[in-house]
């Protein structure tokens, strides 16, 4: 099924107001918007936090901290090395990032505020000058702050 928008999208305001989209970026007066490409496989995971104990005679002691915190891991079996640096770069000077997604919790479109975690990729292969052609089994997380 073929769709224009973005399963997960990357937001950031600037100072400066532009149109147009440059370089893989949706600029819409201050708005930045970077689709990230199409995953091979995407997963939701919805977490509880809970500040909990055990009472002297044994019985649960527990308070709600937060619930429904978002955490999404995206990953694609190959990107060229161009495609994976633009992802990589987005997270470079705001490790923070508004985030649109597909929550699994609500079943439909969420924008919500998320940080960088862990990224990862295999080295692919480099052509005869030595350049890295492209990466596999590149990953990363978004989780909500």
């Amino acid at each position: 099924m073929a769709t224009d928008k973005a399963l997960v999208t990357i937001i950031w305001e600037e100072d400066s107001v532009e149109y147009g989209t440059e370089d893989g970026i949706e600029k819409d007066g201050k708005t930045r918007k970077f689709p990230l490409p199409e995953p091979t496989a995407y997963s939701g995971a919805t977490t509880t936090m809970v500040d909990s104990g055990t009472s002297v005679s044994g019985h649960l002691l527990g308070s709600l901290v937060r619930s429904d915190v978002a955490q999404i891991s995206l990953s694609w079996n190959y990107l060229e090395a161009a495609v994976w640096a633009k992802v990589n770069q987005q997270f470079k000077e705001r490790y923070i990032n508004q985030v649109l997604f597909f929550d699994q919790t609500k079943g439909d479109w969420e924008e919500r505020e998320m940080y960088i975690s862990d990224r990862s990729a295999g080295l692919w292969r480099r052509n005869a000058n030595g350049d890295v052609l492209g990466w596999t089994g590149c990953s990363l997380q978004l989780t909500e702050v």
